[in-house]
């Protein structure tokens, strides 16, 4: 009997000391997950510090796009910076032009994408009558009735795009996210609503003149430069419309149909900023109106991500 005591208290060293060491590896694990916690804090700021520079590298008004030292760098500490500058042009502004009455550019960029004939047609009249004051119905379109059978609560709106996401709204859109998931990143709300032909992609460029895929490759062609790579030094940017006669006498359209569709600078620039660390990085997109002289620059949109 003598000797339960001690065999109790071997007992309770013995729970002691498995309760220290668990203590003792729950605080290694939690000053360890601190640790990587704090590198990973550091490391996503930087990379966010590093977006931020691009930005404000790409709104510079001394900056170009063909800077291409200043807009991609490597550090030596593992960081990278990658900008690109581009022409809010290269986008089709949807607000401008369902507001007009020449819709043949839209049309065009929905059959390109592969809607027929009669889905392009059924889409813009849901498009124009999303945005009109609700006086008068399209042929194809739909109204409150027919978005309150889809389940689609205050629709349409009856108003301008407040942003390019509003368009999956619309009834039909689902057809033109079918043919081509990617359609947002050819659309905007802001702008001009002149397609940029120094930025415009090839099918944005298709639509907005009426060529064919040859014709405007070789506009995209030219471009590029030599090298075939777009964001180089040899990159080519057409200075007025003169320099695409030999391509737009194809087109078929009238001069003032020209002046009213193209430009070669948009007034509008999107700026996509990239700072990389390590495996982290940060991606900054803005749109904004560089200011002039004593203007300030307008900023219409930035997203992070």
């Amino acid at each position: 009997m003598k000797h339960q005591p001690h065999g109790a208290a071997l007992l309770l060293v013995l729970w002691a000391i498995a309760a220290i060491s668990f203590v003792v590896i729950w605080v290694a694990e939690t000053v360890d997950l601190n640790l990587q916690s704090g590198a990973v804090s550091a490391s996503s700021f930087k990379a966010r510090q590093l977006a931020l520079t691009g930005v404000a590298l790409g709104l510079h008004p001394h900056i170009k796009r063909e800077d291409t030292e200043l807009l991609n760098q490597n550090f030596g500490d593992g960081g990278r910076l990658h900008v690109r500058i581009r022409g809010e042009g290269a986008r089709l502004n949807i607000n401008r032009l369902l507001a007009s009455q020449d819709h043949i550019m839209l049309k065009n960029l929905f059959i390109l994408w592969g809607l027929t004939n009669d889905e392009a047609d059924v889409l813009i009249d849901r498009l124009i009558d999303w945005v009109d004051d609700d006086i008068g119905r399209q042929p194809n379109g739909a109204e409150e009735a027919e978005y309150f059978a889809a389940g689609i609560p205050d629709a349409p709106a009856n108003r301008p795009f407040r942003s390019v996401e509003e368009m999956s709204r619309v009834l039909g859109m689902d057809m033109l996210t079918r043919v081509h998931p990617e359609w947002r990143e050819s659309f905007t709300i802001f702008g001009d609503g002149k397609v940029d032909v120094n930025d415009a992609p090839a099918d944005i460029l298709q639509a907005a003149t009426g060529l064919d895929a040859e014709m405007t490759d070789g506009i995209i062609r030219q471009r590029l430069g030599a090298d075939g790579v777009e964001g180089t030094e040899d990159d080519f940017r057409f200075g007025n419309l003169d320099q695409l006669s030999g391509w737009l006498q194809a087109t078929g359209l009238t001069p003032e149909q020209i002046q009213s569709r193209l430009s070669m600078e948009s007034p509008v620039k999107r700026i996509d900023s990239s700072g990389f660390v390590g495996d982290f990085e940060h991606q900054i997109s803005v749109v904004a109106e560089p200011g002039g002289g004593s203007q300030s620059i307008q900023y219409l949109l930035w997203e992070e991500k």
